[in-house]
């Protein structure tokens, strides 16, 4: 297993760098296409949640956990201030990514909002 770790400013403006590591990642294991597209609206989706449609003070912190077979991503908001994270996914949200991916998941323990997601090779 490799570990790769990235933190960026929590702004919308930077989740592209989230997903360009997951998609490069991805292509290292020979995923197909569809599969590091899906990948890609999976992070993209879940980080949104952290950093919310006008950014937050503070930082996103993401790390890939890449396996032979698998990509596991978690992200954890790392903010300067006390915001109010919905943790509960939308019911379009859940289905894009039941579709998508493995498994997903948004949460908050002990005020630090989070999020965690695996995306099988061939899944």
């Amino acid at each position: 297993m490799e570990t790769v770790s990235i933190k960026i400013p929590a702004a919308p403006a930077y989740l592209q760098v989230v997903r360009l590591v997951a998609a490069g990642l991805a292509a290292r294991l020979k995923f197909t296409l569809e599969d590091i597209e899906d990948l890609k609206i999976a992070v993209d989706e879940l980080s949104a949640y952290l950093t919310g449609a006008q950014g937050r003070d503070g930082t996103l912190h993401v790390t890939f956990d890449v396996h032979d077979d698998r990509i596991e991503i978690t992200g954890r908001g790392e903010f300067n201030s006390n915001y109010k994270i919905r943790t509960q996914l939308t019911e379009l949200s859940q289905m894009i990514l039941q579709t998508v991916v493995d498994n997903a998941q948004l949460s908050q323990a002990d005020g630090i909002p989070s999020f965690s997601l695996v995306k099988s090779k061939g899944q």
